[in-house]
């Protein structure tokens, strides 16, 4: 089965999802472990290097323009999570970015204004669940053909 590779994925996610919620940060030891458990499961190395190679550069730019606007453990865990994915990585893009935009609507509402500090772990790790709903579903299509 290719979908169990993504079960520790998902656990370790979640918990960097709830240390994100209660702690505002993104432990350093999760992240190597991801790392290494990267490395048994990425299937082409240059393009998991080059995925990761450009998401860290543009999370970087992106810190440095809008006054670290995203953190530096959050820069570690995307491009890290890059790197296990891929150029499935991409995939990860819209269903962040809708997320992030509800979260704006909703601090605006609130009277936060656009400044309000977002924790992005939990978006990562609900756009990574949502992910492997479409993979898990594509596989499913593929073997009724």
């Amino acid at each position: 089965m290719r979908e169990i590779k993504y079960i520790p994925v998902i656990f370790i996610l979640a918990y960097l999802s709830y240390v994100d919620l209660k702690k505002r940060e993104v432990p350093d030891f999760a992240v190597i472990v991801l790392f290494i458990y990267s490395l048994f499961f990425i299937s082409n190395l240059k393009e998991s290097l080059l995925m990761a190679g450009i998401v860290f550069i543009l999370l970087m730019i992106t810190s440095l323009i809008s006054s670290r606007s995203i953190g530096g453990g959050d820069i570690k865990l995307l491009t890290v999570l890059a790197f296990f994915m891929g150029k499935d990585f991409s995939m990860l893009a819209l269903p962040m970015f809708v997320l992030l935009i509800f979260s704006l609507i909703y601090g605006i509402l609130k009277g936060k204004g656009l400044r309000h500090y977002v924790p992005l772990v939990p978006y990562v790790f609900l756009s990574y669940i949502f992910y492997l709903i479409l993979e898990v579903f594509s596989w499913n299509l593929h073997f009724l053909y």
